[in-house]
């Protein structure tokens, strides 16, 4: 169970991870590969993971689609408790389309980085200069061929020694 709820809340999990060290050498990251269960699990809330893997298109867009939600519940909540007759309660029932357009919405996105946000990010690393501790390692070559990473980045990082 607390692994389950390191997976949850953290994306902490035992699957295979990647390790990257920046353009000085200075820090290292381990990023997970395959399915993220964070993203697809928290993602609809504020979209939380992908503000932690700094993927900022994605966050703020599934911000977005959250903050349409919250509001559109609480105004539907809203008329509901000022409806007088059965009749309006009834008929108020039915629903907003924005907010099952952006439910559905909400849901697609998630789903789509729970499988695409691991490799997002580990691309988003490698643009800024980041590269792979050890190009030989197996689950690097399997991310490289399964996410079709450019050989380039295979390369180590090369120290540079000026003052």
């Amino acid at each position: 169970m607390k692994d389950f709820l390191k997976l949850i809340f953290f994306g902490v999990s035992n699957a295979p991870t990647l390790e990257m060290v920046d353009p000085d050498g200075a820090e290292k990251k381990k990023m997970a590969t395959g399915f993220s269960w964070s993203i697809l699990l928290v993602g609809g809330f504020f979209g939380l993971p992908l503000f932690f893997k700094r993927l900022w298109g994605w966050a703020w867009l599934m911000f977005g689609l959250t903050t349409v939600q919250f509001v559109s519940f609480y105004l539907q909540v809203k008329r509901i408790l000022a409806a007088t007759t059965v009749e309006e309660y009834y008929a108020l029932r039915q629903g907003d389309p924005v907010d099952s357009a952006a439910g559905a919405l909400l849901l697609v996105c998630a789903v789509y980085l729970a499988f695409k946000g691991n490799r997002a990010a580990v691309m988003r690393l490698l643009k800024k200069g980041w590269r792979f501790t050890n190009p030989d390692d197996p689950a690097v070559a399997a991310a490289v061929k399964k996410w079709r990473i450019s050989k380039h980045y295979l390369k180590p990082v090369e120290k540079d020694n000026r003052l």
